[in-house]
């Protein structure tokens, strides 16, 4: 992402916890405060919910580093709870924040396709426009900033019931000595058609969960921020929790490096099938 911004002809300023991979043509800096000080607008794209707090709320954070007036564009997958908080913190400190999470794996990323939800004032959206153009195909709104977080929990826990459904039905296939491949293609170019089914469905038949596009414990997490947005709403989500038993399973079995996708192998497990195809 960083790279596409450099691309674009954005004058790029990068911190990472790691140091060292800053794109070429990016300024690499030695805290998130040292990138917010001569910036209008400062992208954050991190883990999780400790890691965003980690970056804007210490010593050497972005709140501490942001002028005033300046933006704060939190694209990381985080609570609404979390959303909420950096909104006031930066509505308090004079600054402005937008949430714009992303759709898309690291391929996607790459090329600039990714499907980017936000959520702010529109006059804020509108100021971010060339950001959000350098990264993604799309931008699409939805009200203000902890929408946009929970637009994304439920787009990812729909990813994640894809993968279930599908981990179970490619078992179902095997054992019933269908080709799981083949009908994934079948499926995945008929009723199915979609970017999400097509790929997720021809690496799970496939059994292909290395190397990870979106690690295992990734995906515990974001099911983990549904369930939580679920009981602050007072909506069961039954599948939710069937979902973060799988990633429970699937993690206590030492998978960590796989990709989310890899829970379909406790579908094959529970089918009397190898984890992985041999």
């Amino acid at each position: 992402m960083a790279a596409n911004l450099v691309a674009a002809g954005l004058v790029v300023r990068v911190w990472n916890r790691t140091p060292g991979k800053a794109p070429a043509g990016a300024v690499e800096c030695a805290s998130p405060r040292e990138v917010a000080g001569p910036c209008s607008v400062v992208a954050s794209m991190v883990a999780d919910d400790a890691a965003a707090e980690r970056i804007t709320f210490a010593e050497d954070g972005l709140l501490s580093g942001l002028r005033p007036g300046a933006i704060h564009v939190s694209m990381s997958t985080i609570s609404v709870a979390l959303s909420r908080r950096l909104r006031e913190a930066h509505r308090a400190a004079g600054q402005r924040f937008v949430s714009a999470p992303v759709f898309g794996r690291p391929e996607a990323a790459q090329k600039k396709q990714l499907w980017i939800v936000c959520g702010g004032e529109q006059s804020d959206l509108d100021e971010c426009e060339r950001l959000f153009t350098a990264l993604g195909r799309e931008t699409f709104p939805f009200g203000e900033a902890p929408q946009a977080n929970l637009v994304k929990l439920i787009g990812n826990f729909l990813i994640a019931v894809t993968i279930e459904a599908t981990g179970e039905a490619s078992s179902v296939a095997e054992k019933g000595g269908i080709d799981s491949r083949k009908l994934m293609e079948f499926f995945g170019s008929t009723m199915l058609a979609s970017p999400i089914f097509t790929g997720y469905s021809a690496r799970i038949a496939a059994t292909e969960f290395e190397p990870a596009g979106f690690a295992m414990p990734l995906g515990l997490k974001d099911v983990s921020l549904m369930l939580q947005a679920g009981q602050e709403l007072r909506a069961p989500l039954p599948l939710g929790s069937l979902l973060r038993d799988r990633f429970l399973a699937a993690l206590a079995r030492g998978r960590e490096r796989w990709d989310w996708g890899g829970i379909a192998s406790i579908a094959r497990e529970d089918a009397g099938l190898p984890p992985r195809r041999s």
